[in-house]
């Protein structure tokens, strides 16, 4: 909601009213105008043709973890969230896709080298310097949540860096959406990244709810756009022997990806919130209609769940098992209505 609190107020009202000792407010306003100016209109640059990594995306991420938060923002557990704790999960975001402005591979494990130019600036002691630097590191890889402790202490603050590193994580997970594409230049964008626009294309929204513990994502898609294939290196076992995924099969390869990352930063950001369902509001459409019987909200849990470190919950065929007209060999008669 508009009237909402969100970090950035939090922090900067604290910094106003003499609860910020350590300088957090300043340190964090300098650090993101030192970002915006020197690397994030850059990452376009190096990476071109990939959806938004610059000033707008990480206004979306600090959105999605106000969200996730909204209950220590805006509700009766403030004391939740410690000023070092508003300026970390801040940084972290700040920081987390900076390493793509030098390459893609990999781009999380050049936040410490990249740190170094902004540390006197941006960083009151280097236990923070490295707290962020492991928070942003948290943010991909199946291992990624081991790299910050559960707990520590930094000068007079007791933190959680595994949970705020989930929290960044996570909300970066759930801030795609068609704001981070152009619509004007999606037919134009190369193959090769084209399935990675249009499924950021059908995201209408996608909106936590911690207070039901859930998050919701509304998916609209065309239907003509439902059955065309797309190359695609990402999930090699739904593709054909082309290396080419259907659009409504990719769509539901990135949420059972996005269910498999909600349950994993829910262990680690227990202490603070609890996310226990994904909920998909899909809709496919034939210009501004709605067709017929093709609206379905499925929730998505731990149903499935495989041993191992990273969770391995499997959606994808109960989907198509409890609606199959949502297959593309389906879908392409509707399309021919």
């Amino acid at each position: 909601m508009a009237n909402d609190v969100t970090l950035e107020m939090e922090l900067e009202s604290r910094s106003k009213n003499q609860d910020d000792p350590l300088g957090l407010w300043p340190c964090y306003q300098a650090m993101k105008a030192y970002l915006s100016r020197e690397y994030y209109r850059w990452i376009q640059a190096n990476c071109p043709y990939y959806t938004d990594h610059g000033d707008h995306h990480i206004k979306t991420v600090i959105q999605a973890a106000s969200g996730l938060l909204s209950q220590q923002l805006n509700g009766t557990r403030k004391n939740d969230l410690t000023t070092l704790d508003l300026f970390l999960i801040l940084s972290g975001i700040l920081w987390h896709d900076v390493g793509n402005v030098l390459e893609r591979s990999g781009h999380a494990k050049r936040v410490a080298e990249m740190t170094e130019e902004i540390k006197k600036l941006g960083f009151p002691d280097l236990q923070v310097h490295r707290l962020v630097v492991e928070i942003s590191r948290a943010h991909s890889g199946k291992d990624g949540l081991s790299i910050p402790r559960v707990e520590e202490d930094c000068l007079t603050y007791t933190v959680y860096p595994k949970a705020l590193a989930a929290i960044v994580r996570f909300a970066d997970e759930i801030s795609e959406d068609r704001s981070r594409i152009s619509g004007t230049l999606l037919p134009h964008i190369p193959e090769e990244h084209k399935i990675y626009w249009e499924y950021a294309s059908c995201i209408s929204a996608s909106r936590p709810d911690p207070a039901r513990e859930r998050v919701v994502v509304s998916i609209e898609v065309q239907v003509d756009k439902t059955i065309v294939t797309f190359p695609c290196k990402e999930f090699p076992q739904r593709s054909d022997q082309e290396g080419k995924i259907p659009l409504i099969t990719y769509l539901l390869c990135r949420l059972e990806k996005m269910n498999n990352e909600r349950f994993y930063c829910n262990l680690a950001f227990a202490r603070y919130l609890s996310i226990r369902d994904l909920e998909a509001r899909f809709t496919i459409l034939k210009g501004t209609d709605r067709v017929q019987d093709y609206e379905v909200t499925a929730i998505f849990r731990d149903s499935g769940l495989s041993g191992g470190s990273y969770p391995d919950i499997k959606i994808f065929d109960d989907f198509f098992a409890q609606y199959p007209a949502w297959r593309a060999v389906q879908l392409q008669e509707v399309s021919k209505r």
